[in-house]
């Protein structure tokens, strides 16, 4: 019999920003693995869906500091452990650089950023003797420069650098961290796009699968990342992106 090296089966999952697009499709993915899975929204309201799915929601703002310690420590309290932690959760806007406000800004800067950087740093606290596996979602903006993300790719590019010195740092406690870097991907935070049939026509045909991306085309490098075959990664990116940043 030949065992499925990508195996979740039983394993704790806590993802970030569940509420929708590629959280969601996560959470769905690692629950239909066998996995125990719990994941945050910003409000009730937007966990509300996951009461019927086999999903065990929490409502975290993790915008805010120590919202997502509690969730955390529910979760390791319950079942002796977290195996591993999907920061998920991401805003963007679709503003000029030139008119950016404070306000604006700090919303992305502390969703996309400290947010990620405070979620790992509480899950690095409570499982500490156990080691574990974080994979942060980050972008190919992070990489490339794009019109009218600038703080968005920004903090990507920042969650990128924070992946590679945590997964330096924190090698000798047994953790792994890794990122994956989805590209354009059919989500609320592509209406935008998808709203242009212009641009829309324009960026698919400079990718070179000619597509956006789906949320599911994102979650077989979870499972993969959060499994046990990828035993000895760390500090490294996924790139899903269709082509787009080979050109």
């Amino acid at each position: 019999m030949i065992m499925n090296p990508i195996e979740v089966r039983g394993k704790t999952i806590l993802i970030s920003g569940a509420s929708r697009g590629i959280g969601k499709a996560m959470a769905e993915a690692f629950r239909d693995a066998g996995a125990i899975v719990y994941g945050t929204g910003r409000s009730p309201e937007s966990i509300s869906w996951m009461q019927t799915e086999n999903i065990q929601g929490r409502a975290a703002d993790i915008s805010k500091p120590g919202t997502i310690n509690p969730v955390i420590e529910e979760i390791i309290t319950k079942h002796k452990k977290l195996d591993c932690l999907i920061n998920c959760a991401g805003i963007a806007s679709n503003t000029p650089a030139s008119a950016f406000k404070e306000d604006e800004m700090d919303r992305i800067i502390d969703t996309n950023f400290k947010g990620v950087f405070r979620t790992c740093q509480a899950y690095y606290k409570a499982q500490k003797k156990n080691g574990g596996v974080i994979i942060n979602v980050a972008s190919v903006l992070g990489m490339i420069g794009v019109p009218l993300a600038s703080i968005y790719c920004g903090t990507k590019g920042a969650v990128i650098q924070l992946t590679r010195a945590l997964a330096v740092e924190w090698a000798a406690s047994d953790f792994r961290i890794n990122a994956i870097c989805p590209g354009f991907i059919d989500t609320d935070m592509t209406v935008m796009i998808k709203e242009r049939p212009s641009v829309l026509e324009k960026l698919t045909a400079n990718i070179p699968l000619k597509r956006l991306g789906k949320p599911s085309d994102l979650t077989g490098a979870a499972l993969y990342l959060a499994s046990d075959a990828s035993a000895y990664m760390t500090g490294q990116l996924i790139v899903l992106d269709g082509g787009l940043t080979a050109m």
